[in-house]
């Protein structure tokens, strides 16, 4: 089963994770890019190294790249798709409270706009 995979869009029309993949460099570009598209085919199913369970619904895709972690969480919606709220790079051992916090509020938003509950 292949999830279909949607970017976060603010009100103001905003990506934030998007924005992030386009600021990469090509060859980081790529890897995201091949990540994403083994998480829509593996949706539930990812496991680490490509991906793990952060906390309340909230997941977190792990792609290295010549040296960097980023990251970039997400949540599901109906069991048929991946909503992926922001990305960053990621410099700690855990991921930073502030993410996580970002990430809620753009599923809460999300999900009030346009799907209810994850």
């Amino acid at each position: 089963m292949t999830y279909r995979l949607e970017f976060y869009r603010t009100l103001r029309g905003d990506q934030p994770a998007l924005e992030y993949v386009r600021a990469q460099v090509e060859t980081h570009r790529g890897k995201i890019g091949r990540a994403l598209r083994a998480l829509q085919e593996l949706g539930h199913l990812a496991r680490r190294p490509l991906a793990d369970y952060l906390e309340d619904g909230l997941y977190e895709l792990r792609i290295a790249a010549d040296g960097l972690q980023h990251r970039m969480l997400y949540f599901f919606h109906e069991r048929t798709m991946i909503v992926v709220t922001s990305a960053f790079l990621k410099n700690e051992a855990e991921v930073p409270p502030e993410e996580l916090a970002r990430a809620r509020r753009y599923r809460a938003d999300w999900l009030g706009r346009f799907g209810g509950k994850s």
